[in-house]
């Protein structure tokens, strides 16, 4: 049987065991909004390939218009409509199946918007901007966490939820201090004292944190020499630092899952063959183990981040993004089997900004090139910082295009090779600011052989995809401001609390901060 009747038939096989119902008439809807709704049908097919699991089907008594118990809040940090759409089409081509995501945007079950994620003092937000207007409800200045500009601490989304008995938990492949998780519980003056946020950890008990970042819980990194890990044992949690010790983690207390120094290592790292860094849990597993602890409580609230899809981002490293989008989705797909067996579960996915923007070109004849280039990506074997480092290493040219093509597969030309030099040794010049380090240089010229380039190394201004699904989803339909993530998940508990709102910078007055992108490639 040919492959396009194998999917036919598969089909025609998920038809027959999905019917689902019209969405009921009495749900409720959003002032404002736009309530009309389509007649529901089933998502259109799971291609599953062998060693594969196929994509999550959407449970048909998953309705909109009650309040969830359960709340999973998915960001696929710094995903554009460029990587969204690239990691779906190496999906099909490395797994067999699309994106559960866009699966999801397929079934009328699932409540599609965009977002405003601006910040309070400009239009292209950074992270923690981002993550506080989830976490609070109130745009701040970006570098900030849960901090008003003028230094006033606002309560945080985690803390309220917390006294109204929910349980919390953050999941993530960044360190798990970072700007993302540290948005929904801390309150910290400047985004990069991780060590002072992980002490907020503490002080306001989270029930389950998972991912990297073990150097601001060692006494031996930590500039106060506080052994926090070991205040975290005392406490009562189980501190994780293994893989295995995650699949055996206690159920019957918090835990504190910390994997790795810094970041989790990019997936093209540990599925390549020259970077070899130590073994360290997928997001997916990190999800499972979150979900299997916090079910046991009758309400309960979890972030699941992505974070290193926007480091691939401002790395201009496609590949990177790519495949961490796809690990992504794997979370997804196991928040969705989770839903299945909890329908009062409500899912909400999108992500906190854009970053760098990269798409797949036009290239060759008629674009002949394009999808060619874009095959590539499987050759792939190192991210862009781990290559930069070998390639900085190098005593020559002949050297550096050796090992460029050892860790990419690519022989790059010897103009392409002159041109990188000078970027190696930080004396390069590009016509345009937002590319102008040895990580820009390298995506240029890997775009000759990938197809794919950048708008920039930094964040973009986009309004963001959100999808919904769940009790309570049709508040997240149409058109959103990100503060009012926020005033919907109070609500679903019960709370009523809202921060003091900030106004907003429109012109260009004033410093802004800038982002230490850097660190997200040289680890």
């Amino acid at each position: 049987m040919d492959s396009l009747s194998v999917m036919n038939e598969r089909r025609r096989f998920l038809k027959s065991l999905v019917a689902v119902p019209v969405l009921a008439a009495g749900c409720a809807t959003t002032p404002g909004r736009n309530s009309a709704a389509a007649p529901a049908q089933p998502l259109d097919e799971v291609r599953p390939i062998s060693g594969a699991k196929p994509a999550t089907t959407v449970r048909p008594e998953v309705i909109s218009g009650d309040r969830p118990r359960h709340v999973i809040h998915l960001v696929a940090d710094g995903m554009s409509s460029g990587i969204l759409t690239a990691a779906d089409h190496h999906s099909q081509f490395t797994r067999g199946r699309g994106l559960s995501w866009f699966d999801l945007v397929r079934s009328r079950l699932v409540q599609p918007g965009f977002m405003n994620v601006r910040s309070q003092n400009s239009l292209v937000t950074d992270s923690s901007a981002s993550s506080s207007a989830w976490g609070s409800g109130v745009r701040i200045p970006n570098g900030k966490v849960n901090q008003s500009s003028t230094g006033g601490k606002l309560a945080t989304l985690y803390e309220l939820l917390g006294s109204s008995g929910w349980k919390r938990g953050l999941v993530t492949t960044t360190e798990i201090t970072h700007a993302t998780p540290a948005g929904f519980i801390a309150c910290e003056e400047k985004r990069e004292n991780g060590e002072a946020i992980a002490a907020q950890y503490l002080e306001r008990r989270i029930e389950v944190a998972l991912g990297g970042g073990s150097n601001h819980f060692s006494k031996d990194k930590r500039k106060d020499k506080r052994d926090l890990a070991a205040d975290f044992a005392v406490a009562g949690y189980a501190v994780l630092r293994t893989p295995t010790a995650l699949e055996n983690a206690p159920m019957d207390r918090p835990l504190l899952g910390i994997f790795c120094g810094g970041h989790l290592p990019y997936l093209v790292d540990q599925r390549g063959d020259l970077t070899k860094p130590a073994a360290t849990p997928s997001l997916a597993n990190l999800t499972r183990t979150a979900l299997r602890r916090l079910s046991i409580h009758e309400r309960f609230i979890l972030q699941v981040e992505g974070g290193r899809v926007d480091h691939g981002g401002h790395s201009n490293d496609a590949a990177s993004a790519i495949l961490e989008m796809i690990g992504f989705d794997e979370a997804l797909d196991v928040c969705l089997e989770f839903q299945r067996e909890h329908p009062d579960t409500l899912l909400v996915i999108t992500t906190d900004h854009a970053t760098a923007n990269p798409g797949l070109n036009g290239l060759g004849d008629n674009y002949g090139k394009s999808t060619s280039l874009f095959h590539h990506l499987s050759r792939m074997r190192q991210s862009t910082g781990e290559i930069v480092k070998r390639l900085q290493l190098s005593e020559n040219v002949t050297q550096l295009r050796a090992r460029l093509r050892e860790s990419t597969g690519f022989q790059a030309t010897l103009l392409q090779i002159e041109l990188l030099r000078p970027f190696l040794r930080k004396r390069g010049h590009a016509l345009f600011e937002g590319l102008n380090s040895e990580v820009g240089a390298l995506g240029q010229v890997l775009a000759n052989y990938l197809g794919i380039s950048f708008t920039s190394t930094n964040h973009t201004a986009d309004y963001v995809p959100i999808l919904a699904l769940g009790p309570g989803a049709e508040r997240f339909r149409g058109f959103v401001e990100n503060t009012e993530v926020f005033e919907h998940y109070l609500d679903f508990a019960g709370v009523q609390f809202r921060n003091p709102q900030e106004r907003l910078v429109v012109d260009a007055s004033g410093a802004v901060p800038t982002e230490n992108t850097e660190e997200y490639w040289r680890v």
